[in-house]
C-alpha cells in the first residue's frame, strides 16, 4: 500500500481510521487508556513493518488488528488480575478462611470446567464475562451474532453436563460464575 509508506500518507490514515477503530477497541475493552494503548501499538507496528506489510485493504486490516489487541488486553487483563482477599473490600473478619477458601475453590472449578470448551466457545464466555453483549461479541469475533447464540447456548449445556458428570454442586458453580463476573466488573 503506497500510502503507508509516506509520512504523510500514514498521518492521512491515522487520522481517517483512529476514531472509528477507538469506538471499535474501547467496545471491548471499556477502557480508554488501554484503548488508546492497543491502537498506538497497532500503528507502531505498521509503521515499523511498513515496507514488509503487502495490504490489499487497510480499512479490514487495521479493524482485524484492533479486534486481536483488544482481545490480547482483555486476555492478558484477566490473567494478571490476581484474587486478592480484599478485592471486595470486604471487612477481614466479615467471612471465615473457610468460606473465602470455598468462594476461590468455586472459581478454580468454573475455570477448569471453560478451559475445557472449544476455543470459539471459550472465548464467546470469556467476553460476556467481561460484559460484552452478544452483538458486540459477534462484531469483536467477526462472525453472525446467531452463531454466538448458538456457540453460548452449546457451551452453556456441555458445561451442564460436566457439571452432572462431576456430582459438582451447582451453587459452588454458579457461585463461581458471579464470583468470576464481580471480579471483571470490578477490576475494570
Amino acid at each position: 500500500m503506497p500510502l503507508l509508506r509516506t509520512l504523510d500518507g500514514f498521518e492521512l490514515i491515522f487520522k481517517e481510521n483512529y476514531s472509528p477503530l477507538f469506538r471499535y477497541v474501547n467496545g471491548i475493552v471499556k477502557d480508554d487508556e488501554q484503548s488508546k494503548d492497543v491502537l498506538s501499538d497497532i500503528f507502531l507496528s505498521i509503521w515499523q513493518k511498513k515496507d514488509q506489510l503487502e495490504i490489499k485493504e487497510i480499512k479490514p486490516y487495521l479493524f482485524r488488528s484492533a479486534k486481536n489487541g483488544a482481545l490480547k488486553t482483555l486476555t492478558s487483563r484477566q490473567k494478571n488480575s490476581p484474587l486478592s482477599d480484599d478485592i471486595f473490600n470486604i471487612p477481614a473478619d466479615a467471612y471465615n478462611p473457610f468460606e473465602k477458601f470455598v468462594a476461590k475453590q468455586s472459581i478454580v472449578i468454573v475455570e477448569e470446567l471453560v478451559n475445557k470448551l472449544s476455543p470459539l466457545r471459550k472465548e464467546i464466555i470469556e467476553l460476556r464475562l467481561a460484559g460484552l453483549k452478544y452483538y458486540e461479541i459477534a462484531e469483536a469475533l467477526a462472525i453472525p451474532e446467531k452463531k454466538v447464540e448458538y456457540n453460548m447456548r452449546e457451551a452453556i449445556e456441555q458445561l451442564s453436563k460436566a457439571i452432572r458428570h462431576r456430582n459438582l454442586d451447582e451453587a459452588t458453580v454458579a457461585g463461581g460464575l458471579l464470583m468470576i463476573h464481580l471480579i471483571f466488573t470490578i477490576t475494570r
